[in-house]
């Protein structure tokens, strides 16, 4: 999806940039003197730099919404919580009275990174 939004944003920047050469080469067409001529480029280069900038302003917004369903979509899957494992009254039931029973559990997975 973040790709198809940023090619849909590429494209679009892409088509301002044309735009914005275009109308700098008119303006640079219509101008009288040497300085004219170089005020319209330097306008065109402008306009062609705000086209790059919103493309990449919109491409920063379409990875951050792209993490925002990351994070929402699987609501802490596969995190462990302390408050869901052991506890009193969970699962074992109670000993009767006068017997004992042991219970051994296995030592704490180790990790190798």
């Amino acid at each position: 999806m973040q790709a198809v939004k940023d090619a849909a944003s590429t494209a679009k920047a892409k088509a301002k940039e044309k735009q914005a050469k275009a109308e700098a080469k008119a303006e640079a067409a219509t101008a009288r003197s040497h300085g004219e001529k170089e005020l319209a480029h330097e306008r065109g280069k402008a306009r062609v730099a705000a086209a790059k900038m919103e493309l990449h302003q919109e491409k920063a917004l379409h990875r951050e919404e792209a993490m925002q369903h990351r994070l929402n979509k699987h609501h802490g899957v596969g995190h462990h919580h302390p408050h869901h494992h052991g506890g009193a009254g969970l699962g074992a039931p109670a000993a009767a009275a006068g017997t004992m029973t042991t219970t051994t559990m296995a030592p704490p997975a180790k990790h190798y990174y």
